[in-house]
């Protein structure tokens, strides 16, 4: 009996000890301090609030906090444009707005040091936490990283002026595209450094002396006009390049276009050593009397290896060197259209396939011939029908097998062919071939006509 009042007695003390124990927990837990209740304003700091959310899938709740604490802050740092600025004159520009927006929080983030944790709370479902950041720190730590730059992009500059312009034209320009990638998170400064002996705008003038260095290119092309042909590769020619001293650059890479869509060129090549480089890839791809392809410095490619900003890239993209002009006088794609259609083996009383090819043809600006001889192409349609037997009932089934072929008359070699099986039913295997037919229209209209057609006008030879 003893021993039974024992155990109650520990027992009754366990259940005290517990109960003591959560209430001293319970007296632990702060009251939400005024921070978490109403946002602190100071003139003199940035602050940053973060909060994240107790549970078991959050088990990283405190660097949730962290992170949301730190973007709350970097949020507060406001970055203007300067009116001098070269970003300037393209801040009306919104993919140039959205590049913006996007880099300056990226640069705020990597400038954002130093900042002290003012203070923590948190309850059984909730923790919060509280960063500032003097605003005198951080420009003057901005300011210090800034200078850095600055000397970097006048060293770049200095360097750049060493070379000599005709024999180093692609390495200087690399130079200078370095000295504005320094820069590029500064771009919305209004930045002076020395150069030249003279305190000069540097982001400015940086930028001035890539367009005077585009713009003193000049070239000359083999030919000055050629004719061409819808989908057909043009004429190769070469195009030499010069600056203003008539010598010779090597290793520019230059490339080909069209104002428009009309006329397509894979051409992205360089300059030999003798500044003469070679275009063979270009074709006409819409129909038009007179069109021009353009030869021109290749400014991609020249940035392509050069860790810029998107912001800096677009700059240097929307920049348009002078070109050279080819006129292109087109004439459309000659087609002849041979075309067999059959049901069970058997001619038809009318083709259900050719009308609708040679109507699409037309529609896309192609000539159709009555002459073999006289085509660019022959676009080759061959179709039958077997029967299926008896489906269910009185009811037959037919399939017809279209094939289409592109022949190039010149070489007489097939550069396309393709096909499709329709199936039709109806009460005799007649009109079960000619269902078929009628039901591969929509198919052919889906899949085989844009194929045909991008093998036409993306060149067949």
């Amino acid at each position: 009996m003893k021993i039974i009042t024992y155990i109650f007695i520990l027992f009754f003390f366990a259940i005290g000890l517990t109960s003591s124990c959560k209430s001293s927990k319970q007296t632990l837990i702060k009251p939400k301090p005024n921070w978490v209740l109403n946002r602190p304003v100071n003139t003199d700091y940035y602050v940053g609030i973060g909060t994240a959310t107790k549970n078991e899938r959050t088990l990283d709740y405190q660097q949730i906090a962290k992170k949301n604490a730190l973007d709350d802050l970097v949020s507060e740092i406001k970055v203007t444009v300067s009116t001098n600025s070269v970003l300037k004159q393209v801040q009306n520009n919104l993919d140039f707005n959205q590049q913006f927006n996007a880099s300056t929080k990226v640069t705020a983030l990597n400038t954002v040091e130093h900042f002290d944790v003012v203070d923590s709370w948190e309850n059984a479902t909730e923790f919060w936490i509280y960063y500032r950041l003097s605003k005198a720190e951080y420009e003057a730590l901005k300011r210090k990283k800034m200078q850095v730059q600055i000397d970097r992009a006048e060293d770049f500059m200095n360097r750049a002026d060493l070379l000599t312009i005709h024999s180093e034209y692609v390495q200087i320009l690399h130079m200078k595209i370095q000295a504005l990638i320094a820069l590029q998170n500064y771009l919305n400064e209004d930045i002076y450094g020395d150069y030249r002996g003279k305190n000069v705008k540097l982001v400015n003038e940086i930028f001035n002396s890539i367009q005077d260095q585009l713009y003193s290119v000049k070239f000359k092309t083999s030919i000055n006009q050629t004719k061409g042909v819808v989908g057909k590769t043009l004429p190769s020619f070469d195009a030499i390049a010069t600056i203003a001293d008539r010598n010779i650059i090597a290793n520019l890479p230059l490339k080909a276009g069209s104002d428009g869509a009309s006329i397509e060129s894979f051409d992205r090549t360089e300059t030999d050593e003798k500044g003469v480089s070679t275009f063979t890839n270009s074709r006409v791809q819409g129909v038009g009397s007179t069109q021009f392809l353009r030869i021109g410095i290749d400014v991609e490619k020249i940035i392509a290896t050069d860790s810029l900003n998107g912001i800096l890239k677009s700059i240097l993209l929307s920049m348009q060197p002078p070109t050279a002009s080819i006129k292109v006088a087109t004439d459309a794609l000659k087609i002849y259209v041979d075309a067999e259609e059959l049901n069970l083996s058997n001619p038809m009383n009318q083709n259900f396939i050719e009308p609708i090819v040679k109507k699409d043809l037309s529609q896309n600006g192609c000539t159709l011939v009555g002459n073999k001889n006289e085509a660019d192409y022959i676009v080759k349609i061959r179709a039958n029908t077997q029967s299926q037997g008896a489906i269910w009932g009185n009811m037959q089934g037919a399939a017809v097998d279209i094939t289409f072929s592109i022949i190039d008359t010149k070489t007489s070699l097939e550069t396309f062919k393709d096909s499709q099986n329709v199936k039709g039913f109806q009460t005799t295997n007649e009109t079960a071939g000619l269902d078929a037919y009628k039901k591969s229209v929509n198919e052919l209209n889906k899949k085989l006509l844009p194929l045909l057609n991008r093998a036409l006008f993306s060149g067949g030879n």
